[in-house]
This record gives C-alpha cells, sequence and structure tokens, in this order.
C-alpha cells in the first residue's frame, strides 16, 4: 500500500465481502486501497467479490493485487483463483487468472494488463470510460493460512481540453462591414 492511499473498503472493518458482488464502492482519484481476507480452507472455502465504479473524469492508470503475510507453497500449497473485468465488454483481464506460486514468505503480486487475449472476445479493457464498473473476485482454492490480500487501485484525474480559441465577433465585424462597403462603392461606381 503506497503512502496516502485512501481505504475505499476494509472487509476487517465493513464487514465480509460476498460471492455475487454487492459491495459496490466509487473510486477517489489518486490510489484506492481495497483490504480483505480469504481464510484458511477447511470444510468451507470462501469467495471475495467487490465492484468498484470508475467517476467521471477518472483514468484507471494500474491496478494491482497485492498479499500480505505467510505464504506456505512449499508445505500445503497456496492456490487462488482472481478474476478483473467491467462493464464495457465480456473482457477480463489476462494477469487475473489462477494465483499460486510466490514461495514460502514470498507471496505473489499480479498486476493488470488491461488486456484479454483469451476466448471468443479479445482486446483491451477500457480504462477512461465514465461510469463503467470493475468487477474484482477472489475465490478459495487451498488455502493456508488465511490469505489477506490488497487491491490498489490507481487513478487519475482525466486531462480537460482547453477552450478552442475564438475570434471574437467585434474584431471580425469591422473587416466583414469593409468588405460589403467595397462591394457598395463598386456596384455603385459601375451603375
Amino acid at each position: 500500500m503506497s503512502a496516502g492511499a485512501a481505504t475505499i473498503y476494509d472487509e476487517s472493518v465493513s464487514g465480509d465481502l460476498d460471492a455475487i458482488g454487492s459491495t459496490i464502492v466509487d473510486l477517489a482519484s489518486g490510489s484506492n486501497t481495497i483490504l480483505g481476507s480469504i481464510p484458511a480452507t477447511g470444510s468451507a472455502t470462501d469467495t471475495d467479490r467487490i465492484r468498484f465504479t470508475q467517476v467521471p473524469g477518472l483514468i484507471i492508470d494500474s491496478i494491482q493485487l497485492s498479499f500480505t503475510g505467510a505464504w506456505d507453497t512449499a508445505n500445503i500449497g497456496q492456490s487462488l483463483n482472481s478474476a478483473l473485468f467491467n462493464n464495457q465488454a465480456n473482457l477480463f483481464d489476462d494477469n487475473f487468472r489462477s494465483v499460486t506460486g510466490g514461495g514460502p514468505g514470498n507471496p505473489p503480486t499480479i498486476s493488470a494488463a488491461f488486456f484479454d487475449s483469451f476466448g471468443p472476445e479479445t482486446g483491451p479493457l477500457a480504462q477512461d470510460v465514465d461510469g463503467a464498473i470493475w468487477d474484482f473476485q477472489l475465490s478459495a482454492g487451498v488455502v493456508y493460512p488465511a490469505a489477506n490480500w490488497v487491491l490498489t487501485i490507481n487513478t487519475s484525474d482525466k486531462p480537460v481540453d482547453p477552450p478552442p480559441n475564438v475570434v471574437p465577433l467585434p474584431a471580425g465585424l469591422p473587416l466583414m462591414l469593409a468588405g460589403l462597403g467595397a462591394f457598395a462603392w463598386l456596384r455603385r461606381r459601375k451603375g
């Protein structure tokens, strides 16, 4: 988590994230973090799903999933499934798939590619659409110990186009009147 990051949702404070994505939060300009945890698997599995809205005027610069705490692949193994997509097309980010590895004490970090190269529909995930709803999901496979995770979404403001340089009408009015006067003078001279 970077300095100055705003936590827009913390599962330990605001409540458990469900598997259907009923939690929706708005992004702010800057660094946004979402904190969650997948408990150690035993008889039950857990899925954390959250949707976040890209408010007007923002561009998604980066999305990164990281894990904190122990990551035990040597003794029992860690295996989670992740997905990231938005409502602009039927596209899923290439890098958010199965999460494994990293080695003991070295949990993996995943950065969004913003591109889908699998399946019948491929292409870039739109990063600059006002009102886009992004959907992130993390599902337990084999997890021991619990997998605490941080999703960091960095945004910036869309550049504002400067207003076009408009020649004020009063500056063009004398030229137009001079031209009309010249036509009238020429017509009078011929006639």
